[in-house]
This record gives C-alpha cells, sequence and structure tokens, in this order.
C-alpha cells in the first residue's frame, strides 16, 4: 500500500512539475519571446504636422523639406480639422499644392474629431466628410488620414465613413489612426461581465473588419497611464507583434510613439520617444511579429521634437541594434 502511495505522489509531482514547465514555456513565448538582430531593419518615418502648415499661418515648406532632408520621413500628416459637427472643415485652411509638391513624402491630410463631437451615424454627416476630403486631395494632398477617436467596436458610423471614403476615392491611400489593440477574448469578457462595450482598445476582429478599406494602420500607443519604462517597452513591442499578425501584404503598419510631455494620462519618463523605440525595436525582432507586415513608426507631434529627440532619433536610425 504504502508502495502505490509513493508511486502516485511521484507521478503527481511529475505531472505537476510538466504542467508548470510548459505553462512557464507559453508564458515566456507570449510575454517575452525570443529576439534575433538579423531581423532588424530601418524603420520609415511618419510624423504628425500642426494646423499652421495648413493655413495662412504656415511655414516654409521648402526649409521643411531641409529639415527633413536627413531622414527623410515617408509620411507626414498635416493637420486639416477638426471637424465640424456637420462634416465641413476648419475655416482657416489656405492650401498651396505647389508648396505640397516641395515635400518627398506622402502628405495625407489629417482629419478628425473627438467622437462624441460628431454623429457619424448620420449619413448627411458622413457625405459632408466625403466632399470635404474631396476638396482636401484636390487641393494636392496625397491621402487621407482619418483620427476620430475613441471608436467603438460596434461603431457602425465609424465603419460606414470609412467604407465610403474608400469608395469615393479607391485609388487614395487611406489611413487611420487606432487606439491601442486588445486581444479579442478581453473585450468579450468585459463586455458579457461588465455589460460594457469597449471604447478605449481595438480588438482584433475591428482591425481585419476594417482592412479592406484601410491601408494604413497607424496604432496609438500612448496615453497609457504607465509608470515604468520598461513596461511601457514591453507594451509597446506588444503591440507590435500583434498587429503585425493581423495585417494582410496590401496593408501599412506604423507605430506611433510620444514626444510630447503634458497630458492627464502620460508619463514623460516613462512614455517618450526612447523607451518607444526600445518596444518597436524589440517587436521588430521578436521571432512571434510577423516582420514583413512592420513598416515603421509615426512620431506625435513634429512641433515638440527637440534637440535630444533628433539626436535620439538620429542616432536610432544610424545604429539599430537589439536592446
Amino acid at each position: 500500500m504504502f508502495k502505490w502511495a509513493q508511486r502516485i505522489a511521484r507521478f503527481l509531482i511529475v505531472l505537476v512539475t510538466t504542467i508548470f514547465l510548459i505553462f512557464s514555456a507559453i508564458t515566456a513565448w507570449y510575454a517575452f519571446g525570443f529576439h534575433k538582430a538579423d531581423r532588424l531593419s530601418e524603420p520609415e518615418l511618419a510624423f504628425w504636422m500642426s494646423h499652421d502648415w495648413s493655413t495662412s499661418q504656415r511655414g516654409d515648406y521648402l526649409t521643411l523639406a531641409n529639415q527633413l532632408d536627413d531622414f527623410p520621413p515617408t509620411s507626414l500628416y498635416f493637420h486639416v480639422g477638426p471637424i465640424s459637427s456637420n462634416g465641413g472643415l476648419a475655416t482657416d485652411l489656405e492650401i498651396v499644392p505647389s508648396l505640397l509638391d516641395t515635400l518627398p513624402s506622402t502628405n495625407y491630410a489629417w482629419i478628425g474629431q473627438i467622437r462624441s463631437e460628431i454623429d457619424l451615424d448620420d449619413p448627411a454627416v458622413r457625405a459632408s466628410i466625403v466632399s470635404s476630403s474631396g476638396w482636401l486631395l484636390a487641393q494636392g494632398f496625397d491621402g487621407l488620414h482619418v483620427n476620430v477617436e475613441p471608436v467603438r467596436e460596434d461603431d457602425m458610423g465609424f465603419f460606414a465613413l470609412i467604407q465610403e471614403l474608400d469608395t469615393a476615392f479607391p485609388d487614395t491611400s487611406i489611413s487611420i489612426s487606432m487606439d491601442e489593440w486588445q486581444p479579442d477574448l478581453i473585450t468579450e469578457l468585459i463586455a458579457k461581465w461588465f455589460n460594457a462595450v469597449s471604447i478605449s482598445y481595438w480588438p482584433s476582429s475591428q482591425v481585419v473588419d476594417l482592412m479592406p478599406y484601410v491601408d494604413e494602420f497607424v496604432v496609438m500607443t500612448y496615453d497609457t497611464g504607465f509608470h515604468d519604462p520598461g513596461f511601457y517597452s514591453w507594451w509597446v513591442e506588444q503591440q507590435t507583434i500583434a498587429l503585425s499578425k493581423l495585417m494582410d501584404d496590401e496593408t501599412r503598419l506604423l507605430i506611433g510613439l510620444p514626444v510630447y510631455e503634458t497630458g492627464s494620462n502620460i508619463d514623460p519618463e516613462t512614455e517618450n520617444l526612447e523607451t518607444g523605440l526600445v518596444g518597436y525595436t524589440r517587436g521588430l525582432s521578436n521571432v512571434r511579429s510577423n516582420l514583413d507586415a512592420i513598416d515603421g513608426v509615426a512620431i506625435y507631434p513634429y512641433w515638440e521634437m527637440d534637440e535630444l529627440e533628433w539626436q535620439i532619433l538620429n542616432s536610432y536610425l544610424n545604429e539599430t541594434h537589439l536592446p
């Protein structure tokens, strides 16, 4: 009898140990992963540009082109909003197409609004936004960058707007800013346990459903409220990995990183360009990511870049390495 008890005890010990090791391996794989330095590459760059560039107060586009010549950016998002409640644009726009032509980048008209300030469920409002977008493209912009937030998982008005923009301008690049990704399971559990719709994170299904109408997703990884730089870098890494695995061959993915320092939900010692680039680099080098789907980083905003941040960016682009 005692021998049988010993055998059962040994079996249970082996079983528990095996389960623990398997669980630890799975946790390590998904939480940290494995990194390979040969997966690193120089990222494409995008910047969100201030509203002044699209008004009579605009700066010198030629000087801007010279300032960015060392990098250079692939895309620039010029603010032309916010969209009015009826779908119209800002009233102070004064865009000169020939000035946009001095920039080698793809120049997007950045239109946006707080979701609660605009009724996208109203077809007339959406039609007005489409009309406004047509005017912007006629002024010389290469694409449209839509930044409406927050967007709920079941926001059919926003979905309809993106579909209508794609239908109206099939040959135009449509880029959208998105809140951070979260697993579908978490979204479903929040809905079930709290009887609430997720409005600050996008589940995988929301990204996939919009992908046929969108040429570029830019995930805003900031405003997290985190106070640990290492954890924020890990967060950016996980966003990069997860979204890269959702992208198809036709869709671009940019990881949005912050350089601003004031806000109710940002700790600049935690969320900044340096820690964001560490996370992006680890996401790029992580063997779990779809390397071909990761295009680069978008920096918010250009107008708050200081000398130190330009040095950090320049150093990163010239000495990309595994942290």
